[in-house]
């Protein structure tokens, strides 16, 4: 406000400077409450810049969401591998106690168990079960303690001890008073 302005409304001359102190004061007030406007607005500036610097916010949002999913089916991929070897752990817990005619029935038997407990058959049922349904018609998988055993034969080659073949010593044994020159 300008005192040319009161003085054309026909305000008298000594109210002017008043009416100008009062104005003065209003204006100061307000000013105030402005005073830190260069300061915000340098703050907005920075934040802005901070903002600019991200990218794009809808890019790494969505590489979020492509990482939450890396590590959830990592998860679930380790918690499966986890399970298989504990499967193999309990199959060769279960057949380490068993005598099998040989290493390779061994493995197939307990590739077959294994197997067995990955899928949904296996429900319910367990180890001894699924072995006895493996073996029940088949013969010659785990040895027979109570088969007659071959008679162990001598070497043949001959004994150093006595000096007589294999052929002379079992002779020898069969026929101990005969002597022969």
């Amino acid at each position: 406000m300008k005192t040319d302005f009161l003085a054309g409304l026909g305000i008298d001359e000594k109210a002017i400077p008043q009416i100008m102190a009062e104005n003065g004061k209003d204006i100061e007030r307000v000013k105030e409450k402005f005073a830190d406007y260069d300061d915000l607005k340098a703050q907005l500036k920075t934040a802005q810049e901070k903002i600019a610097s991200f990218g794009d916010v809808e890019a790494i949002k969505a590489d979020v969401e492509k990482y939450k999913t890396e590590a959830e089916t990592a998860k679930a991929e380790s918690e499966k591998k986890v399970k298989q070897l504990e499967l193999r752990w309990q199959v060769k817990e279960f057949t380490s106690g068993k005598k099998f005619v040989n290493e390779l029935t061994k493995e197939a038997i307990e590739q077959k168990l294994f197997e067995a407990l990955s899928g949904e058959d296996a429900k319910g049922k367990n180890l001894a079960d699924l072995f006895g349904e493996f073996t029940k018609d088949v013969k010659n998988v785990l040895v027979d303690e109570n088969a007659p055993q071959p008679p162990k034969v001598p070497d043949m080659a001959g004994t150093s001890k006595t000096g007589l073949t294999g052929v002379e010593a079992a002779f020898q044994k069969l026929n101990p008073t005969l002597k022969v020159d």
